[in-house]
């Protein structure tokens, strides 16, 4: 069997396993939890918090700076030569460099998460008054958060995988670290390590950042505040473009890369249109488009033209229309920012897999908005890595010698 059999039968091996649990998983909490049998969704709402852009911007040098000082840092004092050996020199092959690099980031990986997750959460009080709660980490309804996860995770995996298939074949796979990390037969306990990454670790980060903070700030946001975020987006895109060799400071043009470019553009354009389509179905005003946020509208009426009674039927005829419209606004918005937070969590992977973690990040940020929390997201994600993490261990286990 080649490398693609055998990597499809594992996905489809590690699926049924996670997806057997998972429904056996509902099962129990529909038995144990009697609120389980009635509504799971709640009522959609905004809820309170106004961080900022620049916040959220901060948010993310933490997640990616972090870990990466954690790991320079147990690297200066040689925590990782006992390990996994000596880190490769300056002249060794590139990939040697990354793979002892995701070798490190794994094994630091517990600590890395307790540090980044302490930090943003004591940033975003400090800065913004922001409590864990107003951007998703909330236990309410807790029990059908994680069985709407665990149901969207069986049925949304296949088809997103098949995407992801679909788009290998068009464009080479080129995560050579990982393959050499496989090859490289690590211990049991670098595995164990390596699980927790990509299942918790990764999961956990990644849900608060796009779906709790970045998508959360997207429904507040400024029109120049949606412009930064389609400007951040295509310079995620577009980052693999050129490269300088670090020894002969050769400067390289990669024309691969103008795939995920072209990608974030159709992204980017129908966003646009689609903000365009709402300016001119709410007829905002300028003021309310340079905010990106509806205002009440006002009454003028002529001293005289009404009578008392029918001027008070007019106004509360006007602040009717004018709830129904903020309404109308809220939830359009709310699907705006869903669309913006998945452009922006497929961009910040690697190509071909952005093309099918773009659907992933709407159904993420729709579990989002309508359960009012991050558990329901974060099960789907851990499951969904937790299947990807099986599959590639199977299938390097099996790989021939």
């Amino acid at each position: 069997m080649n490398d693609w059999g055998r990597e499809l039968q594992w996905n489809a091996i590690a699926y049924a396993m996670v997806a057997a649990g998972g429904v056996l998983a509902i099962l129990g909490l529909w038995l144990y939890f009697p609120g389980l049998r009635a509504r799971w969704l709640p009522l959609p709402r905004l809820r309170p918090g106004r961080w900022a852009g620049y916040d959220v911007f901060l948010a993310f040098c933490v997640e990616i700076g972090f870990p990466a000082l954690i790991v320079l840092l147990l690297v200066l004092i040689g925590f990782f030569t006992p390990l996994i050996g000596s880190p490769p020199d300056q002249n060794a092959p590139k990939v040697e460099q990354t793979v002892y690099s995701f070798r490190a980031r794994n094994i630091s990986s517990p600590l890395a998460l307790t540090v980044t997750l302490g930090m943003i959460l004591a940033m975003m009080f400090a800065r913004a008054g922001a409590r864990p709660q107003q951007y998703g980490l909330s236990w309410a309804r807790g029990p059908a958060n994680i069985a709407l996860g665990i149901a969207a995770f069986v049925v949304a995996r296949p088809v997103i995988i098949g995407i992801f298939a679909l788009a290998v074949l068009v464009y080479q796979d080129e995560s050579q670290a990982l393959k050499r990390f496989g090859q490289q037969n690590p211990p049991a306990w670098e595995w164990l390590l390596f699980g927790f990454q990509t299942t918790i670790a990764a999961a956990i980060l990644e849900e608060i950042l796009f779906r709790g903070l970045l998508q959360g700030w997207l429904r507040r946001a400024s029109l120049i505040g949606h412009a930064l975020a389609l400007i951040w987006t295509m310079f995620l895109a577009a980052d693999a473009l050129v490269s300088v060799d670090a020894q002969t400071k050769a400067v390289s043009i990669h024309w691969s890369a103008l795939a995920p470019i072209a990608a974030a553009g159709l992204g980017i354009a129908g966003y646009v249109f689609w903000m365009s389509r709402l300016r001119r179905e709410f007829d905002l005003t300028d003021e309310e488009f340079r905010d990106w946020q509806v205002q009440p509208r006002g009454m003028s009426l002529e001293p005289g033209e009404l009578t008392e009674e029918q001027t008070a039927q007019k106004r509360r005829e006007l602040r009717t229309e004018n709830e129904r419209r903020s309404q109308r606004w809220a939830d359009a918005n709310a699907k705006l920012a869903i669309l913006g937070s998945a452009l922006l969590f497929a961009v910040f992977h690697p190509w071909p897999g952005a093309l099918a973690l773009f659907p992933m990040g709407l159904l993420l940020g729709w579990l989002s908005w309508r359960t009012q929390s991050l558990v329901g997201p974060i099960t789907f994600h851990a499951l969904f890595n937790l299947t990807t993490f099986i599959a590639f261990y199977g299938s390097v286990l099996t790989a021939p010698r």
